[in-house]
């Protein structure tokens, strides 16, 4: 007795994740593992930030990718027909956060640290993978409702890759904002101001002047905790670099405690080898209640580092910090208020 065969019209038209060409295991899994190892050893710099944003998102990237190697392993597996697709997919969902969690443990054996924020990216790539997978594996569309689903899916996938690439189009948008603003390198008028601004003593936060400080009602500047820690203060990371064609770095101070605010004011370039002399220092004081512009002049900075000139075309950092012996004799070091622009 012959047979029926499902005719080939009523098989879903265009691609299908359910025949592709079959992939050798062994093959794919090399690939996951490979991929899992470059999470683990593969490290960008830290700065320009823009490198490490697009190291963060390598995360979602590869994990999406392995969530679909293990997905396709198991359509290939004997009888991946009978098996209901919505558990393949959790498989594939839970193995690639399985790995991701794994290669986290992994860099305990290297120099970087693990990071449970680091999981929920892969979490999300996986999930953003595996949902554009759907759009196009049929077992995941029924007949009755195949282009509401397929829609759905879609939607997830595309939901989930904005939630991903929120954060380089944030960085994108910083780095507009910083030559926009150029040659004011930093004022705390937004909270994208923030990018590139880091509390060496505690969190940085943008903070409405007192009125009798202020020059204007709402004035914002950047209120800085100075606790006892060593070097508490602020660093402006990477500035508009190229100040050639200026003649002075402005810093405007506010101190609103009840002791004189002193501290030091540090300038360093690209090539800097963090050693004391090879930056431009200078230690200024303000008087309680006080709010002062201290002017510097670039040829001063240029000449600063010893036995070479400070490269004023790849300025990397400004800080304002508090000096260890100063902090040793204070009880109340109270808040800075900074901003900074160049002129």
């Amino acid at each position: 007795m012959a047979r029926s065969v499902e005719p080939p019209a009523s098989r879903p038209a265009g691609f299908d994740l359910g025949r592709l060409p079959p992939i050798r295991p062994a093959l794919l899994v090399a690939a996951i593992v490979a991929l899992a190892l470059l999470v683990v050893f593969a490290e960008l710099p830290g700065r320009p930030l823009i490198l490490h944003v697009l190291q963060k998102l390598g995360h979602p990237a590869v994990f999406g990718i392995i969530a679909v190697g293990v997905l396709v392993l198991q359509l290939q597996r004997p009888g991946a027909a009978a098996r209901a697709a919505w558990l393949q997919y959790l498989i594939a969902f839970a193995v690639a956060v399985g790995i991701g969690a794994l290669t986290e443990a992994g860099q305990l054996f290297t120099h970087r640290d693990p990071s449970l924020r680091d999981v929920g990216l892969d979490a999300r790539g996986i999930a953003c993978a595996l949902a554009l997978a759907a759009v196009w594996d049929a077992r995941c569309r029924p007949t009755a409702a195949a282009a509401r689903l397929r829609l759905l899916y879609a939607a997830a996938a595309a939901a989930l890759a904005v939630l991903i690439l929120t954060p380089l189009a944030w960085t994108i948008a910083g780095y507009a904002l910083r030559a926009q603003r150029f040659p004011v390198l930093f004022v705390p008028a937004a909270r994208l101001d923030l990018l590139f601004v880091t509390g060496t003593g505690g969190r940085v936060e943008r903070f409405a002047l007192p009125p009798a400080m202020a020059h204007a009602p709402g004035e914002m500047a950047l209120r800085v905790p100075l606790t006892t820690r060593p070097y508490a203060g602020v660093l402006l990371d990477e500035p508009a670099p190229d100040w050639r064609g200026y003649r002075t770095l402005v810093v405007e101070v506010t101190n609103p405690g009840r002791s004189e605010l002193a501290f030091n004011v540090r300038v360093h370039d690209r090539s800097h080898n963090w050693t004391y002399e090879d930056r431009f220092n200078a230690a200024v004081a303000v008087a309680p209640g006080r709010r002062v512009v201290l002017e510097f002049p670039l040829e001063a900075v240029r000449s600063a580092p010893r036995g070479r000139e400070l490269d004023l075309a790849h300025v990397a950092g400004v800080a304002l910090f508090l000096g260890v012996s100063w902090l040793r004799v204070m009880d109340l070091l109270g808040h800075a208020i900074l901003a900074a622009q160049a002129r």
